[in-house]
């Protein structure tokens, strides 16, 4: 594997860890932002932390970090590409660009 291949793993690792957090604070009302997101598009601060942790599951998950065989769908970089942009998107501001970061990598 390359370096910049491990250095994307590593980065989607931090990346999605760093989403659980967000999502498990968001979920207990005190959410914490390193970065800004997009807001929360009318959805209440439950549901948003779902999502947050959903992505970022996936996230891990695609990128061979945890073994939840429903939610990998390929060691692709286009799919935790699109769930690194989701967390952005749903309040992970450093985690969703970390795993952003991380796919692109892989891709080079």
């Amino acid at each position: 594997m390359s370096d910049l291949k491990q250095l994307g793993s590593l980065l989607v690792l931090i990346g999605g860890i760093i989403g659980i957090i967000q999502g498990i604070l968001m979920i207990l009302g005190s959410p914490f932002h390193i970065l800004p997101g997009l807001g929360d598009f009318g959805l209440g601060a439950l549901i948003s932390g779902i999502l947050l942790i959903l992505f970022s599951l996936i996230a891990l998950a695609n990128s061979g970090a945890i073994h939840i065989s429903a939610l990998n769908f390929g060691n692709t970089w286009v799919i935790v590409l699109v769930m690194g942009i989701l967390m952005y998107v749903f309040g992970s501001g450093l985690g969703g660009i970390l795993v952003i970061i991380g796919a692109i990598l892989w891709l080079i």
